[in-house]
């Protein structure tokens, strides 16, 4: 199959690059299977599995796809091409441009829309090593301005329960810049050695973090669409204690972490988890979340719009 993915961003991902990162896998994925992908992205894009083409502008994307292509797919740039088209919402907006064929990262983002067609995200699992030993820390990860993040609450379990809390996602000054952390005084409550700032983190820092935690702390209050970091957790043998929003119920298992809304029920939770093994979390991850499903998904949906049927 010849396929064009399209986005915004520029691969290959650097920082959080969430959307970045699953482009730049799905294409080596869908490569791997035998198909032709063209990859159309921000300047200063490259992949070494595939052409990519350069657009800033969605006449520059369209203008790019290759004359051959049979399916383009887009991310996050919906597009109507006047050809068959697949377009994956990954984040979460007012409403939805008005083109074809839309695909969601989980049930609970699609029910959003009223929508039912998604595909799980996906993830190469072996490039996230297993960690069997854990210190006492908790890691929350997250762009730790957003409200909706949790931080303030993370910070508040902590001091509640007694642990340390390692922080990646930003820098400690950008607390200052936004009007609720402000208003939260998340800075000020932050000070002192319980707290550690590790800004935004990538390659080796990230998977250590993620591996040595003894659990992710991860207290969502907003529709989460899918949730890359926990799995990425997950993946690394890491547990994951989360709220039940969004696409978490979907992502996190009996295997693989607790649920809690109250203080209560945080605390019953910690205590769970730690019967949890490190491989058996990583098992159920790896399981249920690999690049190769993920692509399969795919093929699949750009088969039935192929077929001329309209996804709903």
């Amino acid at each position: 199959m010849r396929i064009t993915l399209v986005l915004m961003g520029a691969i290959p991902g650097r920082g959080y690059a969430g959307i970045e990162r699953q482009v730049e896998w799905l294409a080596t994925d869908l490569v791997r299977l035998g198909h032709k992908v063209v990859i159309i992205g921000a300047p200063g894009s490259s992949h070494p599995c595939c052409e990519v083409r350069h657009a800033s502008t969605d006449t520059e994307a369209i203008a790019a796809i290759p004359d051959d292509t049979q399916i383009v797919h887009t991310h996050s740039w919906p597009l109507d091409p006047g050809r068959p088209v697949l377009n994956t919402m990954r984040e979460i907006r007012p409403s939805l441009p008005a083109v074809p064929n839309w695909s969601f990262i989980s049930a609970n983002h699609a029910r959003f829309y009223g929508h039912k067609t998604f595909v799980y995200n996906g993830f190469p699992v072996d490039k996230y090593r297993l960690s069997a030993s854990k210190n006492r820390n908790l890691l929350f990860l997250a762009g730790i301005a957003r409200s909706s993040k949790g931080l303030s609450r993370a910070v508040e379990l902590a001091k509640k329960f007694d642990f340390d809390l390692d922080i990646a996602g930003g820098s400690r000054w950008k607390l200052l810049g936004r009007s609720q952390a402000r208003r939260d005084r998340v800075f000020l409550r932050t000070l002192g050695s319980r707290y550690r700032f590790h800004g935004i983190v990538d390659g080796e820092l990230k998977l250590r973090l993620l591996g040595d935690a003894r659990a992710f702390l991860n207290p969502i209050a907003w529709e989460e669409p899918f949730g890359n970091a926990p799995v990425e957790a997950m993946l690394c043998g890491t547990p994951v204690l989360t709220t039940p929003r969004g696409a978490l119920p979907e992502t996190v298992d009996a295997d693989s972490g607790r649920f809690f809304q109250t203080d209560e029920e945080f605390a019953a939770a910690l205590e769970e988890v730690q019967g949890l093994t490190p491989q058996r979390c990583r098992d159920s991850a790896a399981t249920r979340f690999p690049i190769q499903k993920t692509a399969m998904g795919y093929l699949d949906l750009y088969t039935r719009i192929l077929d001329g049927e309209a996804l709903s």
